[in-house]
């Protein structure tokens, strides 16, 4: 079995390509490198990297006839470089989806599982977001990100298609990410390695729905195998964490005391963010395996090896 995996060096991506090889499969990532990074790959003879953009890439069909499946995680994901730059924020997230999708045309590929976002979702508007909750899209990645999805449901029927588009909410894990688009976990992370303050915008009673990568490369290879063509699944834990409660479980597992530092509440910023998995659960066979506590132990477990972590 041989898999393309686009954006195979960024943190889900390289993450999902150690878990295929793991699992037997022949890999060949596309990626340009812009965000993702080598290291992040595995040594592996089932390892191709191809250097591309997906965008322009002209060796796109004939990597796709070679593969049995095709994983879409190649984007641009910073909603600040998205408003600065929405020509590249398009380029990237929508030209390179629709690349993509018509390379498989007329393939033999058994299912391609596009990488989606719960940004396009905006303020929520129901305690559990399902997939029929209305997208109302706040930044230009989000909107993007919206019609990429957009684009891979609707070539499922139009292009007769296998697609199948996963919906993360807020994913966190290992390898860190220094860009724009890490998440509050990274950061808290990186101010308690460093002994600073942790900030939190308004009272830390927003939540979100924190997610460990592992579900999430788990999630992917189910909808592999089990996915229905056409359809969209949220990925999540369905379980709500407000700022303020991650700030004092991280310090429990760092075994720091920070100072909080409490700021303005950011304009724009939701404020509740949680997903209904039902659809995931029922045809996907997926459920969350990792809680919150037990994710970021998994992350503690790699970064601070038996005999590294120091009292406060």
């Amino acid at each position: 079995m041989t898999s393309l995996v686009t954006g195979g060096a960024g943190f889900i991506g390289s993450n999902l390509v150690r878990a295929l090889i793991e699992g037997g499969s022949d890999v060949v990532v596309v990626d340009d490198f812009s965000t993702g990074l080598r290291e992040h790959l595995p040594k592996s003879s089932r390892l191709t990297i191809v250097e591309a953009d997906l965008a322009d890439h002209a060796g796109l069909e004939r990597l796709v006839r070679g593969c049995e499946y095709v994983f879409h995680l190649a984007a641009q994901v910073g909603v600040i470089t998205s408003i600065l730059d929405p020509v590249a924020d398009a380029y990237a997230n929508i030209l390179g989806t629709v690349r993509l999708l018509a390379a498989c045309r007329d393939s033999s590929v058994k299912k391609i599982v596009c990488s989606s976002s719960a940004a396009p979702f905006g303020e929520a508007k129901a305690e559990r977001i399902d997939e029929t909750h209305p997208q109302e899209p706040e930044s230009f990645y989000a909107l993007s990100k919206m019609s990429a999805e957009r684009y891979a449901v609707l070539a499922s029927s139009l292009l007769r298609l296998p697609t199948v588009c996963l919906r993360y909410f807020n994913v966190y894990g290992l390898p860190l990410s220094s860009s724009e688009y890490a998440g509050v976990i990274s950061i808290f992370l990186d101010r308690l390695l460093k002994d600073e303050p942790l900030v939190i915008y308004g009272d830390g009673s927003q939540d979100r729905d924190f997610v460990y990568v592992a579900d999430v490369v788990r999630a992917n290879l189910l909808a592999s195998r089990n996915g229905a063509a056409g359809a969209v699944y949220n990925i999540g834990t369905g379980t709500p964490t407000s700022i303020l409660e991650l700030a004092h479980l991280m310090s429990e597992l760092a075994n720091r005391t920070p100072r909080i530092d409490f700021r303005p509440f950011r304009p724009g910023e939701i404020r509740h963010s949680t997903a209904a998995i039902d659809r995931a659960r029922a045809d996907l066979g997926y459920e969350p395996a990792y809680d919150l506590r037990t994710g970021l132990g998994a992350m503690w477990a790699e970064l601070w090896p038996a005999g590294m972590r120091r009292d406060p």
